[in-house]
């Protein structure tokens, strides 16, 4: 079981008594609103049934739970098709979602010949989009997408990240 570690935090697969937290966290509207395909309202059952597909974690695809310690479950990274996340709002503007993408996009470009990672906001998700270009993430186009909680299309930003970008940051180098 892969895990990975940085300074203030534990990148671990999901357990199933993580449902409660998950459901809590991603179920309150400010920040599901964000989560495009995400179900609103999100239920413990529906956390549930998430958590144990989850993928294996390998560098190709991967679901991590990001845990505090001494907090628990804050929030979630993934690569499955694109990077996607949460925090859960009381953990909002703490560095700790930029913490989480940094070990896993190193992980990731470590363990896999992928040539890029691609990500996607709504247009007026500056936290988000602030994030991705904070790791070199650069638009690539416009699209809309159906929103579950907000229930009509929004606008969204599709980012991209080559791999080449992102092992030039700060002299990275794959293994």
């Amino acid at each position: 079981m892969t895990e990975l570690r940085t300074p203030r935090l534990l990148l671990r697969p999901p357990r199933p008594d993580d449902a409660p937290c998950y459901a809590l966290g991603i179920g309150e509207f400010a920040v599901a609103r964000w989560l495009t395909h995400l179900p609103w309202p999100y239920t413990l059952s529906m956390a549930s049934d998430w958590l144990r597909q989850a993928p294996e974690n390998c560098p190709e695809q991967c679901l991590f739970i990001i845990d505090l310690p001494g907090k628990g479950l804050i929030g979630c990274i993934s690569l499955i098709g694109e990077l996607g996340f949460w925090i859960a709002r009381p953990h909002w503007g703490r560095g700790y979602l930029s913490e989480a993408a940094i070990a896993l996009l190193d992980w990731h470009f470590a363990g896999c010949g992928r040539d890029a990672v691609t990500c996607s906001a709504q247009h007026d998700n500056r936290p988000s989009l602030r994030v991705q270009a904070k790791l070199g993430f650069r638009e690539q186009g416009r699209e809309m997408r159906f929103s579950q909680a907000l229930q009509h299309n929004v606008p969204h930003v599709v980012t991209s990240l080559a791999r080449s970008q992102w092992l030039a940051r700060e002299g990275r180098q794959c293994a």
